[in-house]
């Protein structure tokens, strides 16, 4: 079976309309984010992705984390601060967060940026120079 190809145009069109089918779901998370903070990961769901043996679940997890240390590096996360050297791994993060929920299983039920933040400072200390 032979799939017609669309037209720049009809490209353009069929991205409109989605994108207007989409309208309604990113105003409602809009107006929720504001009227309450949200919690997209927490330690439990970074434990289970990490732990787990689906690398889809585990790439999740790690991208979530490498998430947050990017957004941190120089700047606290959740009152945290990390200074993760350049030549670390995302493989890496990933197993020092591990490791860390592992010896603080209670710190499972937190939102998944303290929790990572929590871990990479304890692992990646700043100093000061």
């Amino acid at each position: 079976m032979m799939r017609r190809r669309l037209t720049g145009t009809a490209q353009r069109l069929r991205a409109g309309a989605a994108l207007l089918l989409l309208l309604p779901v990113a105003t409602a998370l809009s107006a929720a984010g504001a009227a309450a903070h949200l919690t997209y990961a927490t330690g439990s769901m970074l434990y289970l992705g990490l732990t787990s043996k689906k690398p889809y679940e585990l790439g999740i997890a790690r991208g979530y984390i490498g998430a947050v240390a990017d957004i941190g590096a120089g700047e606290p996360v959740n009152g945290f601060l990390f200074c993760v050297p350049a030549t670390v791994k995302l493989e890496q993060l990933g197993d020092v967060v591990r490791d860390w929920l592992d010896r603080h299983p209670e710190s499972r039920n937190y939102a998944g940026k303290g929790v990572v933040g929590a871990a990479l400072a304890d692992a990646y200390p700043c100093t000061r120079k």
